[in-house]
């Protein structure tokens, strides 16, 4: 049985239109941080930054009926940690009656969300780095650090 983060992911390929969508301006790949249809996708931060509008966002950790407390959040991640709360439990999201207790499970969860959301970003840095390594090999040589200055000149 499927899961509902595997559930809501076939979702958003499905309304982008494509099993590998990509914003074409900056590459995020991560499906609910983007919109469009396939080929014309963009994710949230590049359709904010073209509408002239900051793309920090606050949000609210334990969700808007458990706490005020906001933490900002690039918009990207603020809709993967916004996607991934619709698997918290309905009781605790909503809390109508106030529950301390619930109130607390969501600023868990909240945090738990936010934290994995940085652990999908950082797991990307290696590759990059890799990638990058490989691209100045090609260009410069094996020993390509050689040709540029990295030394910290303040301290």
């Amino acid at each position: 049985m499927a899961s509902g983060d595997e559930i809501r992911r076939e979702g958003h390929l499905r309304r982008l239109g494509s099993r590998r969508p990509r914003c074409h301006r900056c590459g995020e790949t991560v499906p609910a941080a983007l919109t469009g249809r396939h080929p014309h996708v963009l994710c949230y931060e590049c359709r904010t930054r073209a509408d002239g509008r900051s793309v920090i966002e606050q949000d609210h950790i334990a969700g808007r009926h458990n706490s005020e407390a906001t933490f900002p959040l690039p918009g990207n991640a603020h809709r993967t940690k916004s996607d991934r709360m619709r698997d918290w439990p309905r009781r605790t999201v909503q809390n109508t009656e106030g529950s301390p207790l619930l109130a607390a499970a969501a600023c868990v969860r909240g945090w738990l969300d936010i934290l994995w959301t940085v652990a999908e970003f950082a797991e990307r840095v290696p590759r990059l780095l890799e990638g990058l390594d490989a691209w100045l090999t090609e260009r410069h040589g094996r020993k390509w650090w050689g040709d540029f200055d990295l030394e910290d000149r303040d301290g």
